[in-house]
């Protein structure tokens, strides 16, 4: 058997990752470095096979390496070679985000190609990682390989620890009190129609010993990337998806199972097709839309909700004092300093919006309808203020659109003490091109709270000790209270 895994083939420049690709390569090769005692290698072969241990020959004697290496076996052991390939799409990725993708495409082609195209001494080969690239053209001169995904019921229950056995691990190792624990941060993956699967990875680490306590140990930095990358394609868009999936909602996406690493940039639909097959949220109630299916998706447990939780934090830590400015939202709302509250929200909005995130909501005055694209960008405000609550907001249960005395606030945030203050805000937008100023933009929002009677309404539900109403106007980047 052959046995490469890559899953530390990730450097950030095609150099380095092909030296790793190299010495993984050299270590089988030194694995059955008894063939060189054989007679099933000649002089010739023999020379080549020292010089792949001893990092010297060529990138095409690599690209052979695995051929080789399974025509050399069969010589030996008069039997067809297995070859297992974990994380092979490891380099691929790690060339998506460093910059080198349609190198490390080239090679990984070659090798792949080479190892299981018309390979006489191959029986059978494995290949696991993220997902299956097709259109990338690696697999392209292959015949009908088999592929099974997160969404294939074909060996879903492979794939990770079934719950049964959990439970039964939990039960040998007398860990039962903690089992509601466990599934609370590390349950939640379906593969195939229903199939439950925990990270085995977590569990191991957890099962070791439980009094390191519950916490992400599966967390890849690299991959966090795509989330980013996913959020930058459309901020209006990808930011409130990822406070819905935080707060524990689901949002219902098309799901591509062939991707292509360029198009996430461009494709928001692979890009949440990435997040599935990578681990970062699972989906379920398919729905065929068309020709395609769609799904919904939603974040598997806490553990991937920290991940999540943390890369937005980081996603607004672009100076020093962002982070200070997001800690203490809550504190000025509490001191009842709504001056500095709003000095701080706009310090926020000022550096994390983006001109280019507004600019395409301008309309012109003489327009009478409200367009989608206007829609959209006042969602995008909407998304913003839901945000910093939902980030910092843990003394709070966060609402959006939630019926309240006549009408449906924009944020309300219900404390968990109700001896502390409850608080609703009603946000109006306008485009720099409109007619109306922050001023009455603001109006408008105050006086749409008091005739929906939002505070009303939440006094009838909420014994609050009090309830502080906040109106907000936006207009281009500007904004007033």
């Amino acid at each position: 058997m052959v046995y490469l895994t890559l899953k530390n083939a990730k450097q950030d420049n095609w150099n380095e990752t092909y030296e790793n690709i190299k010495r993984i390569i050299a270590k089988e090769f030194e694995r059955h470095s008894y063939l060189l005692k054989s007679d099933v290698l000649t002089d010739e072969q023999k020379d080549r096979y020292k010089k792949v241990m001893n990092f010297q020959e060529t990138s095409v004697d690599y690209t052979d390496g695995i051929s080789d290496l399974t025509e050399y076996l069969k010589r030996y052991f008069k039997e067809d070679c297995i070859v297992i390939i974990d994380e092979y799409d490891t380099p691929i990725q790690s060339g998506y985000i460093e910059g080198y993708h349609e190198t490390v495409i080239n090679f990984m082609k070659s090798i792949l190609v080479k190892s299981f195209k018309d390979n006489k001494a191959l029986k059978q080969a494995v290949l696991t990682g993220i997902m299956k690239v097709a259109q990338e053209s690696i697999f392209s001169d292959f015949n009908n390989p088999l592929v099974c995904t997160v969404l294939s019921e074909e060996f879903s229950d492979k794939f990770g620890f079934t719950e049964n056995e959990v439970e039964n691990m939990a039960k040998y190792l007398g860990y039962e009190n903690h089992l509601n624990n466990i599934k609370k941060w590390y349950n939640g993956y379906i593969f195939g129609l229903n199939t439950i699967i925990y990270n085995p990875w977590s569990i191991i680490k957890f099962m070791y010993n439980p009094n390191n306590g519950l916490k992400p140990y599966w967390i890849n930095t690299s991959d966090n990337r795509m989330i980013k990358d996913v959020m930058q394609l459309d901020k209006a868009e990808g930011k409130k998806v990822v406070e819905k999936l935080i707060k524990g909602e689901d949002v219902s996406k098309v799901i591509e199972e062939n991707i292509v690493y360029q198009s996430i940039k461009d494709n928001p639909d692979a890009a949440w097709s990435f997040l599935l097959h990578a681990g970062y949220l699972k989906a379920y109630g398919s729905e065929k839309v068309r020709y395609k299916f769609q799904y919904k998706l939603a974040i598997p447990n806490i553990e991937i909700q920290t991940i999540y939780e943390d890369m937005i934090i980081d996603y607004f830590k672009e100076d020093e004092n962002t982070l200070e400015n997001l800690q203490n939202i809550i504190k000025t709302l509490e001191e009842a300093n709504i001056e500095k509250f709003e000095r701080i929200v706009k310090d926020l909005y000022l550096k994390q919006v983006s001109h280019n995130d507004v600019k395409s909501a301008q309309r012109s005055i003489d327009e009478l309808e409200e367009t989608e694209q206007d829609k959209k960008y006042e969602s995008f405000h909407h998304g913003f203020m839901l945000g910093l609550f939902v980030l910092v907001g843990e003394k709070y249960r966060v609402e959006s659109n939630k019926e309240y005395g006549l009408g449906r606030p924009d944020i309300v945030l219900i404390p968990k003490d109700i001896k502390n203050t409850a608080y609703t805000l009603e946000l109006k937008w306008e485009s720099t091109k409109g007619p109306k100023s922050l001023e009455k933009l603001t109006k408008e929002a105050v006086n749409q709270i008091k005739e929906k009677k939002y505070k009303e309404g939440l006094a009838a539900i909420y014994n609050c000790k009090k309830i502080v109403c906040i109106g907000i106007g936006f207009k281009g980047k500007e904004l007033k209270m």
